[in-house]
């Protein structure tokens, strides 16, 4: 390896390589980059309480099936399903027992998928579950849910205030910060 002279001494100076580039931390002035927090135990508990929701969801979803005569009961008294034939009714009954099936399988993956990436400290996957229960909430109290669409807004509830304590947000801080 040559080193390059010094034109005001004809000297030869020692050879320095070039310093490594900087990382996205230094550049952008928040330190360096440590390792994530491990999971605490509000996270990982929350994590669970998001699978069980998932479940309830499912099978709250999939019951309906077995809630036929109830909801024909219920559908019958709406005026703009009086004058509907009785094919036509139980079309309808049909659909609406698809769709809150449907409906229930979509939230509990929805549920599990979050919660994996809230377990891995994604903070946007920590809203986005705070919304889905908050618009849960909301409809509960709206429009009314089965025993099991109610236990899984309030079982939702408690999840989220987990992952919204202390130890909680430092946790996903740290991983923001680890990235």
């Amino acid at each position: 390896m040559t080193t390059p002279q010094d034109p005001d001494r004809g000297q030869q100076q020692p050879y320095t390589p070039a310093p490594p580039p900087l990382s996205d931390a230094e550049l952008h002035g928040t330190g360096t980059a440590g390792p994530a927090l491990p999971v605490p135990k509000e996270v990982r508990i929350s994590f669970w309480i998001w699978i069980a929701g998932a479940v309830l969801s499912a099978v709250g979803g999939l019951l309906v099936f077995t809630q036929r005569d109830a909801l024909a009961e219920v559908l019958r008294d709406v005026p703009q399903y009086q004058s509907l034939s009785p094919d036509e009714f139980d079309a309808l009954l049909r659909a609406n027992m698809i769709i809150t099936a449907v409906v229930g399988v979509v939230l509990a993956a929805l549920y599990v998928l979050f919660a994996f990436k809230a377990r891995a400290g994604r903070n946007w996957a920590r809203i986005v579950l705070a919304v889905l229960t908050a618009l849960g909430l909301l409809s509960t109290l709206l429009v009314g849910a089965s025993i099991s669409g109610l236990l899984t807004s309030l079982i939702s509830v408690v999840a989220v205030v987990l992952l919204y304590l202390p130890n909680s947000k430092a946790y996903f801080e740290s991983v923001k910060h680890a990235a």
